[in-house]
């Protein structure tokens, strides 16, 4: 493993920079996240659709499986971001 770029000193720290033991967590979870979003993706095609444009539900032929897809994508990207800011300082 590589090792990080030390941070400015002006500069707090991050999350992870603090705690780097969660570090191998949020890289295992963000993964999983990614898989989980593909095979939504790929079982429910309209899904990424609706989750991008919600609106769309009105004029598409959308079963109730797509949208509960669409909103389970939304949340894990939702999810994925947060992991992401644990690596960005305050």
């Amino acid at each position: 493993m590589t090792s990080r770029p030390a941070r400015p000193p002006h500069q707090l720290p991050s999350v992870l920079d603090i705690c780097p033991h969660l570090h191998r967590r949020v890289r295992r979870t963000a993964i999983e996240i990614r898989r989980l979003v593909d095979a939504l993706i790929a079982d429910f095609p309209d899904s990424a659709f609706l989750a991008r444009e919600p609106g769309a539900a009105e004029w598409m032929d959308t079963t109730p499986y797509d949208h509960v897809a669409a909103d389970l994508i939304v949340s894990a990207r939702a999810f994925s971001q947060a992991l992401s800011a644990l690596d960005d300082p305050p």
